[in-house]
C-alpha cells in the first residue's frame, strides 16, 4: 500500500459553543435580505430550494439533530426527519462541531422556536456533509476523493461548498484542485468554493478554474443597516499564484445568528466567538453562494429545459448579477465596472439571478429586444456564436461568458479504479467574449482589452453604451483550441433620468451637463430631458427630480 500524503487543513475545526436565544439585530435573516444576498426576494417568489442536495466538504461534521435543520410545524416546533446528513471517511467518526453546524445553517436552516426568521438561503434544501480531516487535522486524498465521489454520485449533491482550505500553492495544478474541476466538469456540479482567509491571497480551494469562489464581506456601517458593502480583512485577494482573477463574488461574512453546538436548540453570532474575529471569514460567505446555486436548481427543476441546470450558466447568472459598489479592505470605493482582486465582482444578488434565469434562453445567431437572458451550448475550434441585441442609447450591458476547464482521468498503474493523485489531467478551451457597437467591425470589449489573462475561463463586461442599436455579443473559440460548452448571460441595466455621464448617481457631474447647455435649442441632446428641442427649465425639474438619485444595480438606497 503507498504511503499516505497528508496535507494540513487551515479551516476551522472546533466543538465551542455559544448559546444566544435572544433575538439579534444582526440576524441570519437580515444577511440574507436585500443588502446582504437578497435571497428573502427569492423566498418571497416561493423558490426555496425544495430536495436540492449541497453537498459540504468540513473538517469534522454537522450538529444535525439541531432544531434549525427540521421543518416545523404550526407553533415552531420542530416535525418530520432531519435535513442534514454525516459522513465519515476518516475512520474517526462523526464529531459534529460549530463552525460545519454554522455553514449548514447559513445553507439551509428552517428557523428556530425562538429563531423563526434565521432562516437559510436555501430552506428547502438538504445538506450533507462529508468529514474529510482526522483528529490531527490531516487527509488523504483518497479520503477527499470518496467523499466527493459519494455526495455526487450517491447522494445527487448539485451543488458542493467547502468548509476547509489547504497548504498549497493556489495555482490550480494540485490534486486538490484538480479533482474539483474534475468532478465539476464531469458530473455538471456547482462549486461554492471560500476565497480562504489567507488575507493576502486566494488559498486552495479558491484558485479551481471551474468553482464559483467566494470572499467574506462585512457591514462598514451598522447604523445605515445590514448593508454588507466592505471585504473583510481575511478574505483571500486574488489574483490566483498563476496569475487568474480570483475571486469571482463576495456574500456576508459577518452578523448572522446560526444554529450551533451545545443543544439542539443553541445558536451564536460567530463573531462573539473569540477565535473568530470580526474579518469575513469565508466560510460563513460560501455557504451564500451555494444556497444561491440550490435556489437556482430548483428554479431549473420547474423548467423544461435542461441546459438552465448546467453548472456553466449557474455560473454565468450568479457572477454577472453581482452588486459591484463595495470597499475593498482598506475602505476605499472600487470601480463597480470592473473586476477587483478583494471583492471579485461583487456581492451576490439571489434575486437578479434568478431573473436572469428565469428569462428567455437565447439561441444562436438570436436577434433579441429582451433586456435580460442566458444561452448555453457547445461551440468548436474557430467557431463563432453571434447573440444580437437591440440596446438604447445610455443603457448599461453587463455580460459574463464562463467555461469549465476539462479534466480526464486516467487510470495508472496498478490500476485500481479508484482516482489517485496524478491521474488527472487538465485541459482548457481558448474562448472569448467580443461585444461590437453597430456598424463596428473592431470589439468594443475582449479578454485583451479587457486585460484578462489568457487562462481566464470567465469573462465579464460591464460597460456603458453610448449609441442605440443593434450591439453584437461574440462567443469566439480560438482556430487552435478544443470544443467546451458554455454559460452566457447579460443583462441591460436602463440609465437613471439625468445622469449623464453614468456614474451611477445624479450629482454635481451631471449638474455641469445641464448647465453647460442650458437655454440652447438641442435636439436628439442627453440633457433634453423633457425632449422637446430645448434645454430648459423643463429639463431642469426632471433633473431636480432625481438629484442624488443612484442606480439600485449598483449603489445601495
Amino acid at each position: 500500500m503507498p504511503k499516505r500524503k497528508y496535507i494540513l487543513i487551515m479551516g476551522i475545526v472546533c466543538a465551542v459553543s455559544l448559546c444566544c436565544d435572544l433575538q439579534k439585530a444582526c440576524a441570519l435573516a437580515e444577511s440574507t435580505a436585500q443588502g446582504g444576498s437578497n435571497a428573502r426576494a427569492v423566498h418571497d417568489l416561493g423558490q426555496i430550494g425544495e430536495n436540492i442536495n449541497i453537498g459540504l466538504i468540513a473538517g469534522r461534521n454537522v450538529a444535525t439533530t439541531h432544531e434549525a435543520f427540521y421543518d416545523k410545524d404550526i407553533n415552531g416546533n420542530p416535525i418530520g426527519s432531519t435535513h442534514a446528513f454525516n459522513y465519515d471517511f476518516t475512520d474517526d467518526g462523526n464529531v459534529p462541531v460549530s463552525h460545519d453546524t454554522w455553514m449548514a445553517g447559513i445553507a439551509i436552516s428552517r428557523g428556530g422556536f425562538l429563531h423563526p426568521n434565521d432562516i437559510g438561503v436555501a430552506p428547502g434544501a438538504n445538506l450533507h456533509c462529508a468529514r474529510i480531516a482526522n483528529n490531527a487535522n490531516e487527509i488523504d486524498f483518497s479520503w477527499f476523493n470518496n467523499a466527493l465521489n459519494r455526495l455526487i454520485t450517491e447522494q445527487n449533491c448539485k451543488v458542493i461548498v467547502t468548509g476547509v482550505s489547504l497548504l498549497l500553492t493556489p495555482d490550480g495544478k494540485s490534486n486538490y484542485t484538480l479533482l474539483y474541476d474534475y468532478y465539476a466538469y464531469q458530473h455538471n456540479v456547482t462549486f461554492a468554493n471560500a476565497a480562504g482567509n489567507e488575507n493576502t491571497q486566494i488559498a486552495v480551494f479558491g484558485d479551481a478554474y471551474n468553482g464559483i469562489t467566494t470572499g467574506g464581506f462585512l457591514v462598514s456601517n451598522p447604523t445605515a443597516g445590514e448593508i454588507y458593502d466592505k471585504v473583510g480583512a481575511a478574505s483571500g485577494s486574488g489574483p490566483t499564484s498563476d496569475g487568474r482573477q480570483k475571486p469571482d463574488v463576495g456574500a456576508p461574512a459577518q452578523r448572522q445568528i446560526v444554529p450551533t453546538t451545545g443543544s439542539t436548540s443553541a445558536w451564536t453570532d460567530p463573531n462573539w466567538v473569540f477565535w473568530y474575529s470580526n474579518d469575513g471569514h469565508t466560510s460563513l460567505s460560501g455557504p451564500h453562494t451555494a444556497g444561491t446555486a440550490a435556489l437556482l436548481l430548483g428554479l431549473a427543476d420547474d423548467t423544461p429545459d435542461p441546459c438552465d441546470s448546467q453548472d456553466e450558466v449557474i455560473k454565468a447568472v450568479i457572477v454577472n448579477s453581482t452588486f459591484p459598489n463595495i470597499l475593498d479592505k482598506a475602505g476605499n470605493p472600487t470601480d463597480p465596472a470592473v473586476w477587483n482582486k478583494d471583492k471579485g465582482y461583487g456581492r451576490i444578488d439571489a434575486l437578479r439571478a434568478y431573473q436572469i434565469l428565469d428569462s428567455n434562453r437565447l439561441p444562436i445567431d438570436t436577434n433579441t429586444t429582451d433586456e435580460k437572458g442566458w444561452a448555453f451550448d457547445t461551440i468548436y475550434p474557430s467557431q463563432q456564436h453571434t447573440y444580437t441585441i437591440y440596446v438604447p442609447r445610455r443603457y448599461r450591458l453587463t455580460a459574463t461568458l464562463t467555461w469549465d476547464r476539462r479534466v480526464v482521468w486516467t487510470d495508472k498503474r496498478p490500476y485500481d479504479g479508484e482516482i489517485d493523485a496524478g491521474e488527472l489531467h487538465p485541459y482548457l478551451a481558448d474562448l472569448d467574449l467580443e461585444i461590437y457597437e453597430p456598424g463596428n467591425t473592431s470589439p468594443i470589449f475582449n479578454k485583451q482589452l479587457a486585460d484578462f489573462d489568457p487562462n481566464d475561463n470567465l469573462v465579464k463586461a460591464d460597460i456603458p453604451l453610448t449609441i442605440s442599436g443593434q450591439y453584437t455579443i461574440k462567443v469566439v473559440n480560438d482556430p487552435n483550441s478544443e470544443d467546451a460548452d458554455y454559460g452566457l448571460a447579460f443583462e441591460l441595466l436602463p440609465p437613471l433620468p439625468a445622469d449623464f455621464d453614468l456614474n451611477y448617481i445624479v450629482d454635481y457631474d451631471d449638474l455641469i451637463e445641464i448647465a453647460d447647455n442650458w437655454l440652447l435649442p438641442v435636439s436628439d441632446s442627453d440633457a433634453d430631458l423633457f425632449e422637446d428641442g430645448f434645454i430648459d427649465f423643463s429639463d431642469f425639474a426632471i433633473f431636480a427630480e432625481s438629484w442624488l438619485n443612484s442606480d439600485p444595480a449598483y449603489y445601495q438606497d
